[in-house]
């Protein structure tokens, strides 16, 4: 199905009112629904029973390469009807969490901010015009940056029921709906900020990225950001350069996460100066990194938890910080260790089929393998 039939089929008409006149204000507050959507879960069931419409990287980039004004209002109508499905499915998996993890006011506070989001995109009526959509970009920012709080708020609520109730969640589930929280979360942002940069209100977010430049960004901002307690390990680079076209956001930050720690754990307080290698291949469908170090390496016990959330002590930096955006623009954010970086980018890689693997040598160091897809063919990862 070419992404024009996929948007066209998901419009429908709504009143011809305009715009702006119709949209319900956003609030910073997260209290001003209180009590209120459990009274709307009808409204709600008719949005969980609609399956989300993924998309691919190639059709998102073939869109932003041949648009006009029919395909800009077709991606409106598209974002406007497609954010209210995901955003239900997501209210819905935390209307299912534990009665005393859901009344955690930090996790209270994430479940309103959807509501707010859902009944206020929900109702804006079909967008027919260039003003209209000036209106509703307008809509979708304000949304953008009242969520940045949301994953500080899980973390934190994570860690507070944690402390006060153990094992409140099995680590399996917390997994899971951490997972499923934060693909969804991705997958909104890449939807809302690609109409964003079709309504020229911000840069693309697919570039054409080079291994060789996203190493040499990532190693700069490693050496900016990573505090120097000790003899710093040397970097050094093997392979071919490759250019693929990718969310370069998500590639960046995936590597820069895999650094940053590779070089934590390799800087020594000796006179040995350790060495990462880092080398990049490719083949007709993947790009891949692998990062080596010899930091040596981490117990059985750690390393079955590595993309776990269930260790709520890893959260406690996230008490310094009030938004995260989860992009290497964060250079404040990138120097505070949050216990994040590995579960973010295993969803980041996930996202369009890649993979993020580790394979530690308890003793000696641990091997990262990462895949990118370079073809675009594959389906957002929407799976809860």
């Amino acid at each position: 199905m070419s992404l024009l039939t996929s948007y066209s089929s998901k419009l429908f008409k709504r009143s011809s009112s305009t715009l702006a006149a119709q949209v319900t204000p956003l609030h910073n507050t997260s209290n001003n629904l209180v009590g209120q959507p459990f009274y709307m879960n009808k409204t709600l069931d008719k949005y969980i029973l609609q399956s989300p419409t993924s998309l691919t990287l190639r059709q998102l980039i073939f869109y932003e390469r041949h648009i006009n004004t029919e395909r800009l209002l077709k991606s409106a109508n598209y974002v406007r009807t497609e954010l209210p499905i995901r955003i239900a499915h997501r209210i819905r998996e935390f209307q299912k969490l534990p009665y005393i993890l859901g009344t955690n006011p930090h996790i209270e506070g994430v479940y309103n901010l959807y509501w707010q989001a859902f009944e206020r995109i929900r109702k804006i009526p079909m967008i027919q015009t260039r003003q209209e959509n000036e209106v509703f970009c307008e809509i979708l920012q304000e949304s953008l940056d009242a969520h940045l709080v949301i994953i500080p708020l899980l973390a934190k609520g994570i860690t507070e029921c944690e402390q006060q109730h153990h094992h409140i969640m099995s680590m399996d589930k917390l997994d899971q709906f951490m997972n499923a929280t934060l693909r969804s979360r991705i997958s909104r942002r890449v939807l809302t900020e690609h109409h964003l940069v079709l309504s020229k209100k911000r840069k693309s977010i697919f570039n054409v990225c080079s291994t060789h430049n996203v190493l040499t960004k990532c190693i700069h901002l490693v050496n900016a950001s990573v505090p120097k307690q000790g003899i710093a390990p040397k970097i050094t680079l093997n392979g071919n350069d490759t250019e693929f076209q990718y969310v370069s956001d998500h590639v960046e930050y995936i590597i820069y996460q895999l650094l940053s720690n590779a070089f934590r754990h390799s800087t020594t307080s000796g006179l040995e100066q350790k060495e990462i290698k880092v080398t990049t291949c490719s083949n007709d469908t993947d790009v891949l990194f692998r990062i080596s170090d010899q930091g040596g390496g981490m117990n059985k016990k750690e390393f079955n938890n590595i993309w776990s959330y269930g260790n709520y002590k890893r959260f406690g930096n996230m008490e310094k910080i009030q938004q995260l955006e989860a992009k290497l623009n964060e250079h404040d954010v990138l120097r505070i260790r949050l216990g994040i970086g590995l579960p973010m980018s295993k969803v980041y890689a996930g996202y369009f089929g890649g993979s993020l693997e580790l394979i530690t040598m308890e003793g000696y160091g641990t091997d990262a393998y990462v895949r990118i897809p370079r073809l675009g063919t594959t389906n957002e990862n929407l799976d809860n």
